[in-house]
């Protein structure tokens, strides 16, 4: 169960649907007002820049809290630090639970850091206590990332979670020979492709609302480690590093012309998915991408000296983007360069409708038809009509 009030955490996202619903008027302030007096937050969530001073502090705060209570033990032997970092970070979560509960604090900065270091002190705590090897460390980091995930929802735990499975996985594939060697880039593609589908499918619904962030980042992960295991450059520089793949001039790594295909068609083809779902995050991380075909074409294939490489692409992008920006001031195929709510935004200002039906109702005025006694030819209607 997460940490945070869910009733709290529910009402917040009321209050963020209807704030951006304001500044797209499709609400009016008497409406968003109305919203804000009904559901009712009480955390703690300061703006950014105390978020970060706090987190900074927090940080300083227990790092020298360690330190100090690390000097008692100097004379003692190395593994009475293993188990002062457990007991360190067993008093980080019970700080950070009291901080959440009595204190109501949310993404303020100190339940983050409190989280962080509570994390990696008992992850470095438990691997030096028992020298754990790759696979065992990989599983510890997923079940501490997995915790903090469910239970406090952290955006950064998510994505170590994510990455922590893909190395279990990995070191695990690799220890069953030279075949699963060669082909362990392929089962990360096809587990990371696995993972992103099941998150496009399942991170909207509303019951897992307050993870909702978390999963998104899980999606980019996912479409980030798909290409990665089929690119090139990463595929052949791990083999030569990790394997010993020992290649003589004009050699290829085996399957190197799949990896090349992957390399140069992946990122076009999710820009051509996210053009044609309306997703941002396929669009935006293929154009992201783009940029990581050039570098692999151009570390085996030198055409230009890079300072030229780069006026040519600066001359190009900018004239293209600008003319871009002009097309898409007025919508194209439901593509526009100013800010706009999304489908999904829209599908939830019906629900918010109805919520706004409850808190903001203008009351009936008594008086309208209210009509005056008279005395002029008992009509009802008197001199002062």
């Amino acid at each position: 169960m997460i940490a945070y009030n869910a009733g709290w955490l529910k009402n917040l996202a009321i209050r963020n649907e209807s704030e951006s619903a304001f500044h797209e008027q499709c609400i009016l302030k008497e409406e968003l007002d109305a919203v804000y007096k009904k559901y009712q937050v009480g955390f703690y969530t300061p703006n950014i820049f105390i978020a970060v001073g706090l987190f900074i502090l927090t940080l300083i705060i227990l790092l020298l809290s360690f330190g100090l209570f690390a000097l008692l033990f100097m004379s003692a032997s190395e593994k009475s630090y293993s188990y002062l970092a457990i007991v360190f970070a067993v008093a980080c979560y019970a700080v950070l639970e009291i901080m959440i509960s009595k204190k109501r604090h949310y993404q303020s900065g100190v339940d983050t850091g409190l989280l962080w270091v509570a994390s990696l002190a008992l992850f470095a705590g438990i691997s030096f206590l028992n020298d754990f090897g790759d696979i065992a460390n990989g599983i510890l980091v997923f079940m501490i990332s997995l915790a903090g995930l469910i239970r406090y929802a952290d955006r950064l735990l998510a994505v170590c979670m994510y990455f922590s499975f893909l190395s279990v996985l990995f070191f695990s594939c690799i220890q069953l020979g030279t075949t699963a060697k060669a082909l362990v880039p392929f089962v990360i593609m096809i587990v990371s492709l696995a993972i992103c589908f099941f998150i496009m499918q399942y991170k909207s619904r509303e019951n897992i609302f307050q993870y909702k962030n978390c999963l998104t980042l899980i999606e980019i992960s996912s479409l980030i480690s798909l290409y990665a295991a089929g690119n090139y450059f990463i595929v052949s520089e791990l083999s030569i590093e990790m394997f010993n793949l020992q290649l003589q001039p004009g050699e290829t790594i085996p399957f190197g012309w799949i990896y090349w295909i992957f390399t140069i068609l992946v990122p076009p083809v999710y820009l051509l998915f996210g053009i044609r779902k309306k997703n941002m995050i396929l669009i935006r991380t293929g154009l992201i991408l783009l940029a990581a075909i050039v570098f692999t074409i151009r570390y085996y294939h030198t055409i230009l000296p890079v300072e030229y490489v780069m006026s040519i692409a600066g001359i190009i992008i900018l004239p293209a983007a600008y003319l871009l920006l002009k097309r898409l001031q007025d919508p194209v195929y439901g593509f526009t360069s100013k800010e706009v709510i999304s489908k999904s935004e829209i599908d939830k200002l019906q629900l918010e409708s109805l919520l706004l039906a409850q808190t903001f109702k203008p009351g009936i005025d008594q008086d309208a038809t209210k009509f005056g006694g008279g005395s002029f030819g008992g009509g009802g209607a008197s001199a002062d009509y």
